[in-house]
């Protein structure tokens, strides 16, 4: 009876967000999205654009990155500094990120000042100027994160993991770039790249907060909605051909004291059918101190510390088991997670299928009473998954899930065979590792 009534409420919650989502497409091509929310007095505007690194040729490798980078740099209406000057003034904080698959700026601040966040999203994201002074400033500061970033043995680990993963794809190459192509950057190469991406097609302006849809819409309109028709250009993004064999890469490394170690299997991409397996599988793998991995890797001394999950990608999507321990129990921790794998595997029971689901459903709850956790959802689902549906119907697809499901990620995708691993153990001085 209770697992009856609290299925009813998830979908009951589900149908709810479906219905309050306002969703206009503006006439230039501009998707408009908005959640409103009497609940809070926050709102979070979010400018999402389907641009990242791997719609990058070889030459413009971190220019994704470096453009997030540059539009902070002055606009037509607000010169260096003003921005942020303004934003902080107003009480609010502001922000963008770049990854592989798109690239999203966004202003959380009080419901009663969203109007001058959105002028600058628009200016920051349509009328960026691109000095070629603020361009060669800007070059140093990107060049030397890059030093900075091989400095760091976390980044050196994965970048070679996933270049052992990706022997096709553009996943492969960071985002941040390389020196060597950064370097070259000039300013007709960027005003190329902008006006290509950055255009209204490819652009969704999500809100969610404490708003009046309607009064939205009226302002996107006036900004985002003011710009030209523009389609970014046909971008043919390669699919990694399938893996056969297991691939092993080992670094030494004199930076490091204990062993960094991560694995990973190709699973489905994110929003496919399947999905909802892979989902419930993370949950009872490393979802919290109650998971199989905390119970016994963690608690029981054998991992520093670990992490399991999907890279949430729409293409040649990874799960990843990552971990840190001294480097002489390696192979005792690799027999270790293949054993409390196929564990679960054997002994997995509709019981714990229910309870993760219970879990994931009150933790993306809980998550997402902060507004911008929810705008970032809402920006993810409509930008990379491209469905959103995915948002809105989360927690009903997710209540479908069934053992089964589960039991069919670990046949067709976690297989012992076939998988990437890269272990980065410590080098002493004389170069021997230990």
């Amino acid at each position: 009876m209770l697992r009856a009534f609290f299925l009813g409420v998830i979908l009951m919650v589900g149908t709810l967000l479906a219905q309050e989502l306002y969703i206009r497409d503006l006439q230039n091509g501009v998707k408009l999205i908005v959640r409103p929310r009497k609940d809070t007095k926050a709102v979070s505007l979010q400018v999402w654009i389907k641009v990242g690194s791997v719609y990058e040729k070889y030459d413009e490798k971190g220019m994704a990155h470096f453009l997030e980078h540059m539009v902070f740099n002055g606009t037509e209406k607000y010169r260096y500094g003003e921005i942020d000057r303004l934003i902080e003034s107003l009480g609010g904080n502001i922000n963008a990120g770049t990854s592989k698959d798109y690239t999203y700026y966004h202003v959380e601040i009080a419901h009663t000042y969203w109007r001058e966040a959105l002028d600058v999203l628009h200016q920051l994201t349509m009328r960026a100027l691109l000095e070629e002074e603020m361009i060669e400033k800007e070059k140093k500061i990107v060049i030397e994160e890059i030093r900075r970033a091989k400095d760091n043995p976390n980044y050196v680990l994965w970048n070679e993991f996933e270049k052992l993963v990706y022997k096709v794809s553009p996943y492969r190459f960071p985002v941040i770039g390389f020196e060597e192509t950064v370097s070259k950057f000039t300013r007709p190469m960027l005003l190329r790249f902008y006006k290509s991406f950055y255009v209204p097609k490819n652009i969704a302006v999500v809100v969610v907060g404490n708003v009046e849809p309607s009064e939205v819409e009226k302002e996107v309109k006036k900004t985002f909605g003011s710009e030209p028709f523009a389609s970014p250009p046909k971008v043919r993004i390669p699919n990694e051909p399938p893996q056969k064999g297991i691939r092993f890469k080992k670094l030494e490394d004199k930076r490091v004291q204990k062993a960094h170690w991560v694995i990973g299997w190709r699973v489905p991409a994110i929003g496919k059918n399947e999905y909802k397996g892979l989902i419930i599988l993370t949950e009872l793998l490393c979802g919290g101190r109650i998971s199989l991995f905390y119970r016994e890797l963690r608690e029981k001394g054998l991992v520093y510390s670990y992490w399991c999950g999907d890279l949430g990608r729409p293409r040649d999507n990874i799960f990843v088991v990552k971990a840190s321990f001294q480097p002489e129990r390696y192979e005792e921790v690799k027999k270790r997670v293949f054993e409390l794998m196929e564990e679960l595997y054997k002994t997995l029971t509709d019981e714990q299928v229910e309870e993760a689901k219970r879990r994931i459903i009150n933790a993306r709850l809980f998550e997402q009473e902060r507004v911008e956790n929810e705008a970032y959802d809402i920006g993810y689902a409509y930008t990379v998954v491209g469905d959103l549906d995915f948002y809105r119907f989360f927690e009903k697809n997710v209540m479908r899930a069934r053992r089964v499901d589960v039991l069919r990620i670990f046949e067709r995708y976690i297989k012992k065979d076939v998988y990437s691993e890269v272990l980065m153990v410590p080098k002493d001085e004389k170069g021997d590792s230990s």
